[in-house]
């Protein structure tokens, strides 16, 4: 048990070390992310996955996806796992004649009794509370974030096409080369405006979304080695 507290003790202070270097992080990732976004601008927009932090939005928000389908499916299939245990603890303890096997299923069968119902109702509990719930919110809860991101989309398609129909009148008009200049030049220092507060914003919900998945994951391990410890104790009893 000392040994099993001692584990939960490092790896919760080693989630807890995790969490607090996101936030910290997050300063640096901002001035980086306004470089990149106005230097791309200047040379004509690249293409929005070209930007690290935008790159990871979409990996975390996938992943989240699948957190969020798999978790509820890990909780349903836990119950089943503990409901389908006692049965079989009932069935052996029922059948078994070996005297000394038929003691070993009665303990068995006692272990996985009300006791064990309980902890597995605690456990689901808590995987609900520290796992699902984060994760749906974030899922579900950043309808106006997605609807930025989906903004900025449609605002870079519209830079897109203002910055061909310029530099194709370049070509067509060149005694108007410096107004058309003027406009791509305009153009792209509005544009890398827009951009740098969405980038911002994106590094931001990036630091949130790890913070909540270091403690989301701390809350799934520890509880599970809890719950397995709990278990085994009941068992060696």
């Amino acid at each position: 048990a000392a040994v099993q507290m001692h584990k939960l003790a490092s790896l919760s202070a080693e989630l807890k070390s995790k969490v607090q270097d996101a936030g910290s992080a997050l300063s640096d990732v901002r001035s980086r992310v306004t470089q990149q976004v106005i230097d791309a601008a200047g040379g004509g927009a690249a293409e929005e996955d070209e930007i690290p932090e935008l790159q990871q939005h979409a990996r975390i928000d996938a992943s989240l996806r699948r957190l969020y389908e798999r978790s509820d499916k890990y909780m349903r299939a836990l119950n089943q796992v503990c409901e389908m245990s006692r049965a079989l603890s009932e069935d052996f303890a029922n059948v078994l004649a070996d005297p000394a096997l038929g003691q070993a299923a009665s303990a068995f069968k006692a272990a996985k009794g009300p006791h064990a119902q309980a902890d597995s109702t605690v456990l689901g509990q808590v995987l609900y509370r520290n796992v699902f719930q984060p994760v749906r919110r974030e899922v579900e809860g950043r309808k106006d974030f997605e609807r930025r991101l989906a903004d900025r989309k449609k605002v870079r398609l519209d830079y897109e096409a203002f910055r061909r129909k310029q530099v194709g009148l370049l070509q067509s008009d060149p005694t108007n080369k410096s107004v058309y200049e003027g406009n791509l030049e305009a153009a792209a220092k509005t544009f890398a405006r827009h951009s740098e507060g969405v980038a911002r914003d994106v590094a931001a919900v990036n630091a949130e979304r790890q913070q909540m998945l270091s403690v989301a994951f701390a809350g799934l391990v520890l509880s599970q080695l809890e719950f397995f410890s709990s278990s085994a104790g009941a068992l060696e009893d």
